[in-house]
């Protein structure tokens, strides 16, 4: 069964809502570097979603590009004002987005995170939260 979140950047000029099945409504932790230096913290709580589950509802999001460490482009998308950023693609994931759980009402009851990616870049003092760590993304 699939669940409809709404979100909304710091400024709230910014809003969307993603629908989730119910075996996706869990956060993903990624300690990537990437990760770390657009959100100033140690790690961004994350879950993979279809493109099109996706639903910009109010105003607009700006976009930049990087190279992943998959060698593929990453699109981040981000409130021109406070530069919350609700999602990026990861051309290597085909069709799927990241969508930032954090920003998603709700979401704080979600629990420990199911997974931990990019191990390989976690800070060594952090422990381990999630059952099972990737050294690296999906």
């Amino acid at each position: 069964m699939s669940q409809t979140f709404r979100g909304h950047c710091h400024c709230k000029a910014v809003e969307w809502q993603v629908e989730l099945p119910s075996d996706s409504q869990s956060h993903i932790l990624c300690h990537c570097e990437a990760c770390k230096l657009q959100s100033g913290g140690e790690f961004t709580l994350n879950q993979l979603a279809p493109k099109d589950a996706f639903k910009l509802t109010k105003g607009d999001l700006k976009v930049y590009t990087y190279k992943g460490d998959s060698g593929n482009p990453v699109d981040c998308y981000f409130c021109a004002n406070c530069t919350s950023s609700p999602y990026h693609h990861q051309h290597a994931l085909g069709d799927k987005i990241v969508v930032r759980t954090m920003l998603l009402h709700g979401s704080k009851d979600w629990g420990t995170p199911a997974l931990e990616i990019f191990g390989k870049d976690k800070l060594n003092w952090q422990p381990q939260t999630a059952k099972d760590i990737l050294p690296a993304g999906p």
